[in-house]
């Protein structure tokens, strides 16, 4: 069986049989992909603590003709602050999923791992829902579906006051323009220039910036919306994190 070694993030994990685990990791070198590690699940496994949610780790992977296999881990940061925090572990549960849903099998893109990876630093250490943010900003613009937030989509003018966002048409839009997307929704100035500003922002840069509650609820509103109608998907994170917030 050849055998292969990478960094890589574990972004989800399932049971398989009795003792086993299927774990999907975000690696740095060959892009999203499943793996089995055979007897994770029994008492004394060598995996123990080491394949948890969000870890990131070094693997010694085999290949395999369905699933590859788990043969050595190497823990590098377990992000052990994700899960004893419950908007930690909310923003980082949205983050993983968004990556996922976003990237398909075996398509090396180190941008995105790197992306992954400071996003997950951020929320271990810092500004956890800002972080979530800044990474769903990124990927969008790394998936090709940056938003157009500084003119009209349509017509290429300032929008103004009065403007509206379309997730068809990719980005804002000026009040004459408004009747193009029946669908747009209502946005702020400031929420436009907040997305824009966290889709080129630096993670330094975020340590310098707050918003309100309410531009924060704007926000994040937009960007989970503009992902899920990007990604054709509905996103299970978002009532996780709803649910964890009833807990606080």
């Amino acid at each position: 069986m050849p055998v292969y070694t990478t960094e890589a993030i574990v972004i989800r994990r399932a049971n398989l049989g009795e003792a086993d685990r299927v774990v999907t990791l975000y690696t740095r070198d060959h892009g999203k992909l499943a793996a089995a590690a055979r007897g994770a699940r029994k008492p004394g496994s060598r995996f123990a603590g080491r394949l948890e949610l969000f870890t990131q780790l070094r693997a010694l992977l085999g290949q395999g003709r369905t699933l590859d296999v788990v043969s050595q881990v190497e823990v590098i940061e377990p992000f052990a602050a994700i899960r004893t925090d419950l908007v930690r572990l909310g923003a980082a549960s949205f983050v993983v999923e968004v990556t996922d849903r976003a990237t398909p099998d075996r398509d090396a893109q180190p941008a995105v791992y790197r992306a992954l990876r400071q996003a997950l630093e951020m929320i271990a250490a810092g500004d956890a829902e800002l972080a979530a943010m800044w990474f769903a900003a990124h990927i969008l613009a790394l998936a090709g579906y940056a938003p157009v937030v500084d003119r009209c989509v349509v017509c290429g003018r300032a929008v103004g006051r009065s403007a509206a966002f379309s997730f068809a048409l990719g980005g804002s839009l000026c009040a004459a323009d408004r009747s193009r997307d029946p669908g747009a929704v209502p946005v702020s100035a400031v929420a436009l220039a907040a997305i824009g500003f966290l889709r080129e922002a630096s993670p330094k840069s975020l340590t310098r910036v707050s918003f309100d509650r309410r531009q924060r609820a704007e926000v994040e509103s937009l960007l989970r919306g503009y992902v899920e109608y990007r990604l054709e998907v509905r996103l299970r994170s978002p009532l996780v994190i709803e649910q964890l917030g009833r807990l606080r």
